[in-house]
Order: C-alpha cells, then sequence, then structure tokens
C-alpha cells in the first residue's frame, strides 16, 4: 500500500513542502509540490540517505579562544550526527591552528575530515 511523506526542501529559499508517494519497500514512486527539479531531487535524496555537514565547536587548551568553531568538510549520515558530536565533546583543541587544518580525520569511518573554521591562537599571540 503506497504511503506519503513531505519534505521541507531546504535547497533553495522557496522552502517547498516536498509531497513523496513510497511504495511498500520504501522506493519512491511519485513526488509532487516541488517548484523546481532541486526540489525533487533534494526530497528524493532525502528519504534515501539523508546527510549533513555537522558544524559544532570543541573546546581548546593554552588560547584566549575557550572554543574553536569546526566543520565537517563533507557531508555526513544525519544519523551519525549525535554519534559524531559525542566523539567530537572529547576533542580539546591545542595551538596553533590555521582555518582548514584537521583536526579530527576521517570522524567515526565516514570519510569526513573535521576542520577547523577559525585560526586557534596561542594564548600570549594578538591577531593582526
Amino acid at each position: 500500500m503506497p504511503r506519503e511523506e513531505k519534505i521541507v526542501c531546504i535547497d533553495c529559499p522557496l522552502g517547498c513542502l516536498v509531497k513523496l508517494t513510497l511504495d511498500d519497500k520504501d522506493k519512491v514512486i511519485d513526488v509532487a509540490d516541488n517548484k523546481c527539479k532541486k526540489g525533487e531531487e533534494f526530497a528524493v535524496e532525502e528519504i534515501r540517505n539523508p546527510v549533513r555537514v555537522l558544524t559544532t565547536t570543541v573546546l581548546t587548551q593554552q588560547s584566549i579562544q575557550p572554543l574553536l568553531p569546526m566543520k565537517t568538510n563533507k557531508p555526513i549520515n544525519k544519523k551519525m550526527l549525535r554519534q559524531s558530536m559525542l566523539v567530537l565533546a572529547k576533542v580539546r583543541a591545542k595551538p596553533p591552528i590555521k582555518m582548514g587544518d584537521v583536526i579530527v580525520s576521517n570522524l567515526l569511518d565516514t570519510g569526513a575530515d573535521v576542520v577547523a573554521t577559525r585560526d586557534l591562537l596561542i594564548d600570549h599571540e594578538k591577531k593582526s
């Protein structure tokens, strides 16, 4: 028996409420109410494999900045976000770190690296 799922597309500012019809094996058999092709593609992929770029902060050591912002360099499966945060909660970033430096390689075997999104200075350095 077919069932319907509704997903808000976040690919563009329109935020379409896309309606998907799925068969009993969760295969998409129809897509409706999207205003563009990207909305259709986003909704189908969101059903098949929902992914997100993880953005967060970690605690620092020996720095004037208490937190270092970071993100994954590519999207990871949405189901891995909580487990990823638990891993990153144990990380302590120690300067010097430059924006783009890899802080954690291959996070939970996802193939994604966690990279700094800001420089981290030693406590006596000043940003010029």
